[in-house]
């Protein structure tokens, strides 16, 4: 997940806490521990691409720095140019390797025991750990620093699942939540950080794909600037709209062979994936309750009309069939009526869908076998889609 570090590039008008954008009871809690004494380790919550790094790396400034004033780093000093720089002597990472999830339970035993050293260019010596990486046994290890902490030393840790942390870590830090942004401090944050950047193509961003970025992201400012920050992702949307849209159309043979090869071949990007499903469904449903207002895809919108009203019409298609199959005669009067419990049924086989990406993306956390979750999926979506009925209602007939 892209978010910016403390060496990434800064607006000149800003400084410390200040260039957080919203989180006024964050930054009003993190004037008060600046200036305090008080060397308890800091845990920041918050989910991935909430922007926990960069809040991170400005607590850590602002400890350092020579001049701290309740709104952080003064980013004048010896100490802050060094950070700026990324070669400050008193601040380190504690994260895992380039394609580990954990660190080894050795590499925190010795970054630890090296903070007995005291600081070169200030009063303190400070540390960043992403605690997501933290095994139970290297949690242990930071317990025994976090019981006897050393008078020089300010601990910072991140972590996107406070759950995952021992009890006995949380009693003994201070903790910090950092939550979503509003849509127009998301757009406030991709302005200040993209607008008038070049993309790799040379477009720049529009207003449109501003607005649909901070739609998308649902308040996570980290997400945003990375999939605004490139064109890879414009593809990927573009393609996994395109299966989305034509599920009802699509074979069953078609699932098993382009449609899952598509998502194996983007396994590494299937969170993505799943947020633009979740994106077309909501829109779908947005369409149906008249609040076209809301739709995050509106430049899908007529893709997205087509596709609802061919959906309606295969689920009147679909009862009508079952009338005649069972030897009833529709009047008049039903047919009128059919089409608002056509609707009412596509809106509960939608959020079904939209149940069965949210399943599928807690199976694949738990390490489910991935085609078998995928193809799963697929085959769901696709008789949601085409008003049939979905494997597990065939199998109580």
């Amino acid at each position: 997940m892209w978010l910016m570090s403390s060496t990434s590039k800064k607006s000149e008008h800003r400084k410390g806490f200040s260039r957080i954008t919203g989180l006024s009871a964050l930054k009003s809690r993190l004037a008060g521990l600046i200036l305090t004494e008080d060397n308890s380790c800091i845990l920041l919550t918050g989910p991935s691409g909430s922007g926990k790094k960069k809040i991170a790396n400005l607590i850590a400034q602002a400890l350092l720095c020579h001049a701290p004033t309740a709104e952080g780093a003064c980013e004048n000093c010896t100490s802050c140019h060094y950070f700026d720089q990324g070669n400050h002597l008193d601040f380190s990472i504690l994260a895992a390797e380039s394609g580990k999830k954990t660190i080894p339970t050795a590499s925190v035993r010795s970054e630890l025991s090296d903070l007995v050293r005291y600081p070169r260019l200030g009063k303190r010596r400070v540390i960043l750990i992403d605690a997501d990486e933290l095994n139970e046994q290297g949690q242990n290890v930071l317990l025994k620093t976090l019981e006897e902490p050393l008078p020089h030393v300010r601990l910072i840790l991140t972590s996107s699942d406070q759950s995952r942390l021992l009890p006995t870590v949380i009693s003994r830090v201070i903790s910090l939540k950092v939550d979503r942004r509003k849509e127009d401090e998301i757009r406030q944050i991709i302005r200040e950080e993209l607008v008038d950047q070049e993309r790799s193509e040379g477009d720049l961003l529009t207003d449109d794909d501003i607005r649909f970025f901070a739609k998308f992201a649902s308040g996570l400012p980290g997400l945003a600037l990375e999939l605004a920050g490139g064109d890879w992702f414009r593809q990927l949307r573009s393609d996994t709209t395109a299966i989305y849209l034509s599920l009802d159309q699509a074979s069953e043979l078609d699932l098993f062979t382009d449609c899952s090869a598509f998502f194996l071949e983007h396994k590494e990007q299937i969170d993505i994936i799943f947020a633009v499903l979740q994106s077309l469904i909501r829109d779908e449903l947005c369409l149906l309750w008249r609040t076209e207002a809301e739709i995050i895809n509106s430049d899908l919108l007529p893709q997205l009309k087509t596709v609802i009203e061919r959906k309606q019409q295969n689920l009147a298609r679909c009862a009508e069939q079952a009338a005649k199959d069972q030897g009833l005669v529709r009047w008049k009067e039903e047919e009128d009526s059919e089409w608002s419990r056509a609707e009412r049924e596509l809106q509960d086989r939608l959020a079904t869908a939209a149940g069965l990406v949210e399943e599928s993306r807690e199976a694949l956390a738990r390490n489910v076998n991935f085609e078998l979750t995928i193809t799963r999926l697929l085959l769901h979506l696709k008789f949601l889609a085409a008003g049939d009925e979905i494997i597990e209602s065939r199998k109580n007939d």
